[in-house]
């Protein structure tokens, strides 16, 4: 049975502190989609993003002609090194990075490279050397020249790394497809298809790791359907899944939604949203390890780019960017256990928005460490800059 949160949407604000503004410094000002960022160490962060690549011709604003790029900072965002650029010659696109770190401070980067063709690529994974300031590539766990693959996501932990992503074949359904290496990204199993409904096309997976080293999964879909969440069965030398739980009815007005997952210890938080567009950006959150999913929280009507994460005491924290009212902004909340609203913060004051018509990115992020906040988030208003801000 379901549990149910304890406040409605629209007292978000009225239960709150007033909020509070937070100053920002430029990470880039070059046109950003996507942006993910890790902690590997107590003073140190590093941030990837999708951009478009600088040679772009013509006012298209869809997600074609983009590179990944990447900095680091040794001093918790004071600084930061010159910007790195990850990108094959001669192809249509790189993108849709996605960063993580095991307790060991070992970082991995995976991102996707669209080759000449569109139905054509790999999912390519780089290892951070600290010694250098930059990535490098560690190996590629899946080339295809029939395929289209999007959004890649890792989890690691010891020597393991597990990846999802979504593979297109061009005119039928797609799939979401699993592999792990256990070497630390030197070799890879071959890919396995996580099946959910076989009357659905898959939209926006993700993963994480509970306590145990339990491999959990996160994803959406399209035509209205549902979100889901997918454990992979523990003790067992093979791959395999147990039986999908449906955490959430798609709005079917909207059509598509595609997820994210972060926890802590057994809680697990999934946020969904429309892709690209201004709609209903809701979540969900579960406390016995995704076994049992709370009432879907409809955090706004019109957003964007939510990114939601746990600190030690189990606490919610929100960062995502708000387009009601004809206006424009980026918002923090903070929720404690009982999901009541701890906390407002402006990230970004809300500003009059003229028109909205260009295409936008996916992912924004926030990440806690030690008290500390770390907001990385895209400033649509200002040729959708890349922000970074921390409290």
């Amino acid at each position: 049975m379901k549990f149910r949160f304890f406040f409605f949407c629209g007292l978000l604000c009225l239960n709150s502190a007033s909020a509070q503004t937070v100053p920002s410094k430029l990470l880039t000002d070059v046109r950003t989609f996507e942006v993910t960022a890790s902690k590997p160490s107590k003073n140190s962060i590093i941030a990837a993003w999708m951009e478009q690549r600088p040679n772009r011709k013509g006012k298209d604003v869809s997600a074609k002609d983009m590179q990944v790029a990447y900095k680091f900072s040794n001093d918790n965002g004071d600084n930061w090194t010159a910007k790195g650029v990850i990108d094959l010659p001669n192809t249509f696109a790189t993108g849709n990075p996605y960063l993580t770190s095991n307790a060991k401070g070992e970082t991995y980067l995976a991102v996707m490279h669209i080759g000449n063709k569109f139905y054509a690529g790999n999912i390519t994974l780089y290892e951070f050397d600290f010694s250098k300031n930059q990535f490098i590539m560690k190996s590629v766990p899946f080339k295809t020249d029939s395929l289209l693959l999007d959004k890649p996501a890792i989890a690691a932990f010891d020597n393991e790394i597990h990846l999802v992503y979504i593979a297109y074949p061009q005119g039928k359904r797609n799939s979401l497809k699993y592999q792990m290496s256990r070497d630390k990204g030197k070799s890879w199993t071959e890919p396995v298809t996580i099946i959910m409904d076989q009357n659905i096309s898959n939209l926006g997976a993700s993963i994480a790791i509970l306590k145990g080293n339990q491999v959990v999964i996160s994803c959406g879909s399209y035509e209205g359907k549902n979100i889901y969440f997918i454990k992979k069965r523990s003790g067992v030398d093979s791959i395999a899944f147990e039986k999908p739980i449906i955490v959430s009815k798609i709005n079917a007005n909207r059509g598509a939604a595609m997820s994210e997952l972060s926890c802590i210890n057994n809680r697990l938080v999934i946020t969904w949203q429309s892709p690209h567009q201004p709609y209903e950006v809701w979540m969900s959150c579960s406390t016995d390890e995704g076994n049992h999913w709370s009432t879907p929280l409809l955090l706004t009507p019109k957003g964007n780019l939510l990114s939601a994460t746990f600190d030690t005491k189990g606490n919610l924290h929100c960062l995502y960017s708000d387009f009601n009212n004809k206006q424009f902004s980026v918002l923090y909340k903070s929720f404690d256990q009982n999901y009541n609203v701890l906390l407002n913060k402006n990230i970004r004051e809300p500003i009059e928005l003229a028109k909205q018509d260009e295409y936008i990115g996916a992912f924004q992020k926030l990440l806690i460490q030690k008290g500390q906040y770390y907001c990385f988030w895209i400033d649509y208003p200002n040729n959708s800059e890349l922000k970074f801000s921390k409290w």
